[in-house]
């Protein structure tokens, strides 16, 4: 019974991790394995031998979450793209309070303030980069140029996979790569892009659960409050149809956001 929980925790990880706005990384802390995951991932040998066979039934759901979700969410978006956009909106949206709660800051110093305004202006950097917010790279006929940009794109989705609260599909979206990779590599098996999806993920996912431990243990809230800002940032890529000038008018949106949860924050000393 324990073997078919374990799997079914990986099911629901893996499928997270495909839907932009959901975090793979949130519900490992939901499920009470996040700790227990990043040690294993981290490559320490010790983690991995007292759950080797823990994360043998994890891996497997996770990767058979992935690979049994990306055609739906690739259908999903061609063809119902303004109503999943929004579905993913309310879901970032209602990920704040947790978010929040597990960030655990009592009062706010210049370190998260720092940590908040940078991961939320890489966001706005990231949408206008794009004018049309969330158009997709068609990587069908691989360049040198898109096979870096998709290694990189891969290794920093699954780093960002492995943070509670942030959506690795959520910035394969913001940069354009969602469709290429889950719709076109590894949804349809296309050779050698999935090859480098694989190594991209897989270098994200060991360097990034070393870095996460470093910043949990020694920057616990600054990094919550990156996390935060990179949510709040979110919302306006994600945002079916906007306009620059729109967006510029979001931008104060997100910082008015960030002043209201700061003085709430201010507030509970």
């Amino acid at each position: 019974m324990e073997q078919i929980k374990t799997i079914f925790y990986g099911l629901i990880i893996g499928i997270s991790n495909v839907i932009p706005g959901v975090s793979g990384g949130t519900m490992a802390v939901v499920f009470g394995i996040y700790e227990k995951l990043i040690a294993v991932v981290s490559l320490d040998i010790k983690a991995i031998k007292e759950n080797f066979v823990f994360i043998t039934l994890l891996g497997i759901g996770i990767v058979s979450g992935i690979l049994g979700f990306s055609n739906i969410m690739n259908f999903l978006l061609l063809e119902y793209s303004t109503l999943t956009f929004y579905s993913f909106l309310g879901i970032i949206l209602g990920s704040f309070p947790l978010i929040i709660k597990k960030a655990g800051i009592k009062k706010v110093r210049l370190s998260e303030t720092i940590a908040f305004l940078f991961t939320f202006s890489l966001m706005m950097l990231l949408t206008f980069a794009q004018p049309d917010g969330a158009g997709q790279i068609d990587i069908s006929q691989l360049t040198w140029l898109l096979a870096i940009g998709l290694f990189v794109a891969s290794a920093i989705s699954t780093f960002t996979m492995i943070l509670p609260g942030i959506s690795g599909s959520m910035v394969l979206l913001a940069v354009g790569m969602y469709q290429g990779v889950f719709g076109y590599a590894i949804g349809q098996f296309v050779f050698p892009h999935l090859l480098i999806v694989i190594l991209g993920m897989l270098t994200g996912l060991i360097f990034g659960a070393k870095a996460v431990k470093i910043l949990m243990e020694k920057f616990y809230t600054q990094t919550y409050a990156a996390i935060i800002g990179l949510l709040v940032g979110s919302l306006i890529p994600l945002w079916p149809g906007f306009v620059t000038d729109i967006r510029a008018w979001l931008l104060l949106v997100g910082f008015a956001l960030f002043i209201l949860w700061f003085n709430q924050l201010n507030g509970e000393k």
